[in-house]
């Protein structure tokens, strides 16, 4: 039987604060999580990890991205597409070889899951390198849509104001109200041009207008 390996917790002393409350924080935090999964896939990697050291490094990680350094996360993403697209070509190779055709679909399927999982990622690093402009655009249209007053330094006129232009027509102009009721004296329909003919008549004094 394995003997079970315990881990001693260092920590600062804190009046009022018990040791199971300072292991349930210990446990809950992410860079234990974190350090937890490392140490219990580096088996076949090395048997010489760190632990504490390995969450202290996590932290460190945390605290760059707080900053706004966000490099170890584009390598965690880089990294993880690559092992899925090998992970891909793995599992579509022994799909190919395979006899039995139930086997076969269904390792076709994990490998077709694997091949999507890394289009996700590398999706997910080219958002973050750069980032989509979807939320400044509805930002923008959100402020488009209001009531607007002013369009390029011209101010806009209100609909109340153009409901009035028809009657502002027959207001008073100059002092004066326009008189709708007068009626316009009439004038001969060939006024004007009997006054052209009269100008533009021809010197030939045997000639005859036709021009009455």
């Amino acid at each position: 039987m394995t003997e079970k390996k315990v881990r001693v917790i260092h920590h600062i002393k804190e009046e009022g604060v018990t040791i199971e409350q300072v292991a349930t924080r210990y446990m809950l935090d992410p860079k234990t999580l974190g350090a937890m999964v490392v140490d219990g896939n580096s088996s076949s990697v090395s048997d010489q990890m760190d632990f504490e050291y390995a969450r202290e490094v996590i932290g460190l990680g945390i605290e760059e991205i707080k900053k706004g350094d966000l490099s170890k996360l584009e390598e965690m993403l880089y990294s993880q597409a690559v092992a899925l697209n090998m992970l891909f070509a793995n599992l579509s190779r022994k799909a190919s070889i395979q006899t039995n055709v139930d086997v076969r679909s269904a390792i076709a399927n994990l490998a077709l899951k694997s091949q999507n999982q890394s289009r996700n990622t590398i999706q997910t690093l080219i958002n973050l390198k750069q980032p989509s402009q979807t939320s400044f655009i509805k930002q923008q249209t959100n402020v488009a849509n209001g009531h607007q007053q002013i369009n390029n330094g011209v101010a806009q006129s209100s609909p109340e104001k153009f409901t009035k232009v028809p009657n502002e027509l027959l207001e008073e102009k100059h002092g004066k109200w326009l008189d709708t009721g007068t009626k316009t004296k009439a004038k001969g329909v060939n006024s004007e041009l009997e006054a052209v003919v009269e100008v533009h008549r021809g010197k030939n004094p045997n000639r005859k207008s036709k021009v009455k």
